[in-house]
């Protein structure tokens, strides 16, 4: 089969999880024997990436196009016009990103399969900002809906897309899937960490003031950019409390470096208000390392598998499973470790490409979608 995947910003980019969650997917592909375009900006990659010219990788035919302002892709879309021409199906990442918007009415009328994933991008918390601009590329998509197969990673997103595209648009729900890291070398070390982006839906402030009340005391250590509005609001915050003395931030990090941290941590906490997935639970637990994920997550399972705790973000419910986590004994924490590296396998992407490929050949043949998730998705609730 013949894949287009085009992105605003992709590996070895570390804007955002779709980098390498579209990473792993393309390179699963191509090990499979698939036909695979990338076309992407060069936001994010770093001086040592070739720009604007076709690249042959272990994840495809690659083009990095030097774009100077990023929401204005015109060097892209031009790009773009070859693979999308040759390709079977094109699969769309994010909604409101002008290359996808633009290329979906072309794939249509050229009668190419449309596969779109919107990580997140549909969740209430997500659509506060930039209301205006957003309603106007959503009214456009809904035009086009019928022409489209949406992804979804969870029962809730799988609900936001059909309140914004009707109740009997095309859906595939399915988790993300990821290639597994080898796990590292670990030295133990007694602090809790976040990973991810410093933004306001991450509730890392209700992280920080859950602290003073964990009865054990561990460090926090916090990887993200927090050169911004709401990271100055959370130093402060820790100042206030009188915790910042407990409290790292540590900025951006990035392949063996985030891992070892990950490795070392004694749990990882995701206390974001919503998250359609979180792709940084399944790279802590490829480090055998426990999560404690928020109600607003879909990681029930942690839970279930006594891998962490799937917890409220409230302050004092928070604090409460901090100290349910930070008490357990050496046996069972060892167990919880052991559970969260059995756990992840069930998110390889070698063991699961099979499911995308069932899904596009199905759109290629114009068969019904049908028993496309063939085992149940490991993540699929929410509360």
């Amino acid at each position: 089969m013949k894949i287009f995947l085009p992105i605003g910003s992709f590996y070895p980019a570390q804007i955002g999880g779709p980098d390498n969650i579209m990473y792993w997917h393309a390179k699963a592909l191509v090990k499979r024997g698939h036909e695979v375009w990338v076309a992407t900006t060069d936001d994010g990659v770093g001086s040592d990436v070739a720009t604007d010219k076709w690249l042959n990788t272990d994840y495809g035919k690659v083009i990095y196009v030097k774009t100077a302002i990023h929401y204005a892709p015109v060097k892209l879309f031009l790009a773009s016009l070859k693979p999308l021409l040759r390709c079977d199906v094109i699969h769309l990442s994010a909604m409101y990103y002008p290359i996808s918007w633009l290329l979906a009415p072309l794939a249509i009328l050229l009668g190419k399969k449309i596969v779109w994933t919107p990580h997140g991008e549909l969740d209430p918390d997500a659509m506060i900002y930039s209301k205006g601009r957003k309603q106007v590329v959503l009214k456009l998509i809904r035009w086009m809906s019928k022409r489209v197969v949406f992804h979804s990673t969870c029962d809730a997103e799988t609900d936001y897309v059909r309140n914004q595209f009707g109740s009997d648009v095309r859906i595939v729900q399915m988790p993300y899937f990821m290639e597994l890291t080898d796990t590292l070398h670990r030295t133990p070390e007694n602090y809790w960490l976040y990973v991810g982006r410093i933004h306001p839906k991450k509730a890392i402030e209700r992280l920080i003031e859950a602290l003073p009340l964990v009865t054990t005391k561990k460090r926090l250590k916090i990887i993200g950019d927090h050169n911004n509005d709401y990271g100055n609001e959370l130093v402060a915050l820790a100042k206030q409390l009188g915790c910042s003395d407990q409290v790292d931030f540590l900025g951006h990090k990035r392949g063996e470096e985030k891992y070892q941290l990950m490795a070392n941590a004694y749990c990882m906490v995701m206390p974001s208000h919503t998250e359609n997935f979180g792709i940084v639970v399944t790279e802590a637990l490829t480090q055998g390392t426990p999560v404690i994920a928020s109600l607003g997550t879909p990681w029930k399972i942690l839970n279930d598998r006594q891998a962490g705790f799937w917890s409220s973000n409230e302050v004092k419910p928070l604090a409460e499973t901090l100290n349910k986590m930070a008490d357990l004994d050496d046996d069972t924490y060892a167990m919880y470790r052991a559970n969260a590296a059995k756990l992840v396998e069930e998110f390889d992407i070698e063991k699961n490409i099979y499911k995308w490929e069932t899904i596009y050949q199905q759109l290629i043949r114009k068969q019904p979608l049908v028993d496309i998730q063939l085992k149940p998705s490991p993540v699929s609730e929410l509360p």
